[in-house]
């Protein structure tokens, strides 16, 4: 896994995480360089759709290699 999924159109690099807290229904990511983004995902919530985001990215990539997809 690469990227965290925060929300529908918002995603972080696992490079720039320094921690995830849960704190009152919601989870803080704090990054390496000090700034605050906020999700309402549970950190494993975050982690099973982050994995799924990356397996469905591979399953894509493998398909158009393979002469394409219908969609």
């Amino acid at each position: 896994m690469v990227f965290l999924l925060l929300e529908e159109n918002m995603m972080v690099h696992l490079g720039r995480v320094l921690a995830l807290v849960r704190f009152e229904g919601e989870t803080a990511v704090l990054l390496r360089d000090g700034s605050v983004m906020a999700t309402g995902f549970t950190p494993p919530t975050l982690a099973k759709r982050s994995a799924r985001f990356m397996e469905e990215g591979k399953e894509l990539a493998r398909s158009l290699r393979q002469g394409g997809i219908d969609l």
